[in-house]
């Protein structure tokens, strides 16, 4: 439910009821997700929500007989806190999100939205049945605060969650020694678990789960963040892991497919050596297949793909007319006019298309 604390006022003011719902507007009908579970309540200010599934920008809407029209919102989320100025005011207060502000919001574990006269605190659920991406899902993922007291290796930490210290191993990756191969992938010295240790080492963590939460061996199973920072993900970048899917614990698998590529094709830590090969063994990049065996479908409209396919696959990118591929979140995502749409990055590849460098 959506909590609300008055803020203290030189004179009184009246009471302002606020609920979270979806409200079909003009603008923005095409593409708006609702939020379920909530009820209006008539005369008072509605907070909406509102996604453009075209061009992937969020938006906070407020509306309402007699709602003022603020020139700023403030939203802080986990401490962090960002002022956001009026879009425009023709139907309702519109506030346009940035990526960044919206991914800070999704990742994080509880937000509040600031008005001249009250707090309004926005549920991680709502948020996430709004705004979230179709590989992320519409389910707010259980998050976990911790702070890291060991660094194991290069993917597993041990975690001191408050009641109790947990091992977590870092969901998708796998890492080893560079330059070091008779330690094994699981090693617990060398560059590997240095590079871990400078990204966690006594650092305030968030642990995010994904459907499978332990392994066999009991560890905990999670998306490692520090502040914004992905941590599974930065392993993958520099090239000190690569991915290692297991299901069911799949969201982010495409995200490191696509960094794992880049740091092949950059030569990046493990990939450094001239004689390791450019292509991840668990994607088979080749050339377009006949025609009818071809993945992927044709887009949607000129801006958007199938909620099912949801990656984009762009045909004139370069005049040499290779094809790349946008993932979802993905900073040109919503500038990309698809020519191809692809339920998954391997389907990508299988068409002949490469990872968008950003």
């Amino acid at each position: 439910m959506i909590r609300i604390r008055r803020l203290p006022l030189a004179l009184a003011a009246p009471l302002v009821f606020v609920v979270v719902q979806f409200l079909p507007t003009p603008a923005l009908v095409a593409s708006a997700q609702p939020l379920v579970g909530q009820e209006t309540i008539s005369g008072g200010l509605r907070v909406v929500l509102v996604s453009d599934l075209k061009t992937g920008q969020r938006y906070i809407q407020l509306a309402g007989r007699s709602t003022p029209t603020y020139p700023t919102i403030d939203v802080m989320c986990d401490g962090k806190r960002w002022t956001v100025p009026l879009t425009r005011s023709d139907d309702g207060s519109v506030y346009e999100i940035s990526r960044t502000i919206a991914e800070g919001m999704l990742a994080a574990i509880a937000c509040r939205m600031f008005l001249p006269d009250q707090e309004i605190a926005l549920v991680r659920q709502q948020l996430w049945a709004a705004w979230a991406s179709p590989i992320q899902g519409s389910g707010a993922p259980h998050v976990l605060v911790g702070q890291v007291i060991e660094v194991i290796d290069g993917n597993t930490i041990r975690v001191n969650l408050g009641d109790r210290a947990e091992i977590v191993r870092y969901i998708g990756i796998n890492t080893k020694e560079i330059n070091q191969p008779t330690k094994g992938p699981e090693a617990s010295g060398g560059e590997t678990a240095e590079t871990n240790r400078q990204l966690v080492a006594r650092q305030q963590i968030r642990l995010e789960l994904d459907a499978q939460e332990r392994d066999r061996e009991g560890r905990l199973l999670a998306y490692v963040y520090v502040a914004d920072k992905m941590v599974n993900a930065e392993l993958v970048r520099r090239g000190s892991a690569e991915i290692m899917t297991v299901q069911p614990n799949v969201r982010y698998r495409d995200l490191f497919v696509t960094l794992e590529q880049e740091a092949r094709d950059d030569r990046r830590g493990l990939w450094a050596d001239p004689s390791e090969p450019t292509t991840p063994t668990s994607v088979a990049q080749a050339g377009p297949p006949d025609a009818g065996e071809r993945p992927g479908v044709p887009p949607e409209s000129a801006w958007t793909c199938p909620v099912s396919q949801p990656i984009k696959g762009n045909l004139s990118t370069y005049s040499s007319g290779r094809c790349i591929f946008h993932v979802p979140d993905s900073e040109l995502y919503g500038a990309t006019k698809p020519e191809r749409c692809y339920a998954s990055v391997d389907d990508a590849r299988r068409d002949g298309c490469q990872a968008a460098r950003r």
